[in-house]
């Protein structure tokens, strides 16, 4: 599958979503400008970009400057869109609700709840009276999304990157199919999972990094190899930046889990629905500078 000179095809439209937290005014200015920085690499048709956004916990449901952190967004990525010419980049904003396991008011599930949210807004299913959902972005273009690539704020999209996830996934022998128990049939997967590396920069930028980070940038050519698990047994694992078949994906996971359980989610996620290792395309993201920063990750 090669959609370089002919382009994506309508019926593989995909949202590149990146959920992150409205901290302050510099953080979201931040986000907005990287995920432009995405789409001047990947600048293809029927390719969308967004964010993802949650208010941080709160003992309230409201606060004072909720409403101008979420002001700031909608300008940010309005003025996206009217730079370059289009209605290409998308918001998608929810308020808080009460977490009894948080003891808090948080975004609903996290990062897995806003996935959930989105595909069943995507594939139409999302109730009517659910809780609000703020988004900017024309609603027309959502219906016909068949994949999404979810990253995190600090992965970089290099040149090209999504449009090889694109052709992967769609290739006719590696699309999702279901048995007559509703289970994804083995030899066909739901995510492909790029390899993730390092960047460079931050691999040097401390002694911690310089000591602990494997640079896989300045070596790539001992360092692509097979993955076990996808050699033994036909799956990779999915570590939550890849690109997923949304209905496939919510057909099976859309709830499924019980609430308030789940925080890290992406290795059960990928246990249901068939993950597939692409090592040959290439996500980069930012290694920890410190081993306290490092431990929390870990901890999480």
């Amino acid at each position: 599958m090669n959609f370089e000179v002919s382009g994506i095809p309508d019926a593989f439209r995909t949202l590149i979503v990146v959920p992150m937290m409205l901290v302050d005014a510099e953080t979201i200015r931040a986000e907005v400008e990287k995920l432009e920085i995405r789409y001047l690499a990947n600048k293809e048709g029927n390719l969308l970009f967004s964010l993802f956004t949650d208010y941080t916990d709160s003992d309230q449901a409201y606060r004072e400057d909720d409403e101008r952190l979420l002001q700031t967004v909608v300008e940010s990525l309005e003025a996206l869109n009217h730079r370059h010419g289009g209605k290409r980049f998308f918001l998608f904003h929810r308020d808080r609700t009460w977490s009894e396991s948080e003891q808090k008011f948080i975004g609903w599930e996290r990062k897995r709840g806003k996935i959930e949210e989105l595909n069943r807004l995507i594939d139409g299913t999302r109730p009517e009276d659910a809780d609000r959902l703020v988004y900017v972005g024309d609603p027309d273009h959502l219906s016909n999304v068949r994949f999404v690539i979810t990253l995190d704020s600090d992965t970089q999209l290099p040149l090209g990157t999504a449009r090889r996830m694109i052709e992967t996934l769609a290739h006719p022998l590696n699309r999702p199919r279901f048995d007559a128990a509703g289970r994804i049939l083995a030899g066909s997967y739901t995510v492909i999972q790029p390899r993730v590396s390092p960047t460079l920069p931050s691999t040097s930028g401390s002694p911690f990094s310089r000591l602990f980070a494997d640079a896989v940038g300045i070596d790539p050519y001992t360092k692509a190899v097979s993955d076990v698990n996808q050699d033994l047994a036909g799956e990779g694992s999915y570590h939550g930046k890849g690109i997923y078949d949304v209905r496939a994906f919510s057909r099976v996971l859309s709830g499924r889990f019980p609430e308030g359980w789940l925080l890290s989610h992406d290795l059960i996620e990928g246990a249901h629905v068939r993950v597939g290792l692409a090592s040959d395309i290439e996500l980069y993201d930012e290694f920890p500078q410190s081993y306290l920063s490092y431990t929390r990750r870990q901890h999480r």
